[in-house]
């Protein structure tokens, strides 16, 4: 009912008390004992009683009336035997997914944007004061109260089309090709309520966030392989693949622009004709729409986006969370598998070896085969692991009620907007294998 953490070292740094450690010998605290240590360090109440209790940071509540994910789901599949002189068929897939009931989460210690000033201009973003409400006792503000909930917000669909072809005893081939559409109001992207209510890129707040991409889809995937047989129980195997997407990225500002208290605002991309800025004496120059500290920040802003296949969609409209999709990648996995038969009497036994190597592409070269994240070089990522671009900061708001703008030095037209993912994953592998058939 009551959350507390206690960080407690030798030194008293990266934010710890300074303790005698000789109190945390013997075994692990546990039960009473841990609850009369909390005590005793001052970080714990006795009691969560009304009257001599206290309340943690945040409520965490749950809607009487939650329901358990539901999701409507349609399908339909068509296999067709191609009129050839050899086996080859065609399938063709199509799924669609209706949200019934998702999870999602607000918090309703904030107030509705509905009354909130805005800023002017191109960027009209709600501009959050006084939002959370407060206790008519005491004038205090009352914690954030975060509540579990369903929405019916929410859809996808995918598509498969895929060949299988047999030429020749010899030779198998495939090859299929599938697009995936995921939008949701959240992924709930955290550990906690707090966090999974915040990591999410929007331009009113996060209790006003709209349907986006999911952040992990996939869009676009190819694969095709072909399987080599010969008369002496060697089989060969090829594998290509090639897709987008899996590591997407969301362009923010790096202050929070609206103060709702979160650091997570999707930018406004101006267009060319909206784009203005101040000189050093104060003048406005260009598009009077969108404004930028200076001459430098609105070149190499604009410069990103014209360079950004992505961003220069999104002119005139604010990017959407986790929407610009990660590039192309190529892998080509390749395997050997020989056989080793032997009939004794009736029954078969097959010993089977195998050899495959995974990324192939990868031995020749370390950036062939490896998948790319966000370059966020200029920018910061924030707890969580999600991918988040920091290309823009509100630095203020000038006497016309519009906001001015900066952009980190690093970004420019030649600004790379993606770099290499450097994991064990990403690497070539082989493996050795051993089965054995029988009958």
């Amino acid at each position: 009912m009551v959350q507390y953490k206690g960080i407690w070292n030798a030194t008293g740094k990266n934010s710890g008390m300074k303790t005698d450690m000789s109190i945390f010998a013997g075994d692990m605290k546990t039960g009473n004992e841990l609850r009369d240590f909390v005590i005793a360090q001052g970080i714990g109440p006795e009691t969560i009683s009304p009257d001599k209790g206290t309340h943690s940071g945040a409520i965490n509540a749950v809607n009487p009336d939650f329901k358990m994910p539901q999701v409507w789901k349609t399908s339909i599949a068509v296999d067709y035997q191609i009129p050839v002189s050899f086996p080859f068929t065609a399938t063709v897939e199509a799924i669609f997914n209706k949200t019934l009931n998702a999870v999602c989460i607000s918090d309703w210690s904030t107030k509705d944007v509905g009354g909130f000033a805005r800023l002017n201009g191109a960027d009209n973003r709600a501009l959050y004061q006084d939002f959370q409400h407060v206790d008519a006792t005491t004038g205090k503000l009352l914690p954030n109260a975060y509540v579990l909930d369903n929405t019916s917000k929410g859809y996808g669909w995918s598509f498969n089309a895929t060949l299988n072809a047999q030429p020749a005893e010899w030779v198998s081939l495939m090859a299929a090709y599938t697009h995936t559409v995921s939008k949701e109001l959240t992924g709930m992207p955290g550990s906690d309520a707090s966090s999974a209510f915040t990591y999410i890129p929007c331009v009113q707040g996060p209790n006003f966030v709209g349907l986006h991409n999911s952040q992990y889809v996939t869009p676009d995937r190819i694969v095709a392989s072909a399987t080599l047989h010969d008369k002496s129980g060697n089989h060969y195997s090829f594998i290509y693949e090639t897709w987008r997407g899996g590591n997407n990225t969301s362009y923010i500002l790096s202050s929070d622009a609206n103060g709702d208290g979160y650091a997570y605002d999707a930018v406004y991309v101006p267009t060319d004709a909206q784009a203005g800025y101040y000189t050093a004496d104060g003048k406005l120059n260009g598009g009077t729409e969108f404004r930028f500290a200076s001459k430098d920040d609105m070149d190499r802003f604009m410069d990103f986006v014209h360079n950004n296949d992505y961003l220069s969609d999104r002119q005139g409209d604010y990017a959407e969370a986790y929407s610009h999709y990660s590039p192309w990648v190529h892998r080509i996995d390749f395997g050997y598998k020989h056989d080793f038969k032997l009939d004794l009497g009736k029954t078969k036994h097959t010993l089977q070896l195998s050899f495959d190597i995974k990324n192939v592409l990868n031995l020749f070269s370390s950036s062939w085969g490896v998948s790319k994240v966000a370059n966020l070089d200029y920018s910061t990522e924030p707890s969580g692991g999600v991918q988040y671009s920091k290309i823009m900061k509100l630095e203020g708001i000038d006497a016309q009620g519009y906001g001015v703008y900066s952009t980190p030095k690093s970004i420019n037209g030649n600004t790379d907007n993606w770099k290499p993912y450097h994991t064990l994953g990403q690497c070539w592998y082989a493996s050795v294998g051993v089965k054995y058939f029988f009958n």
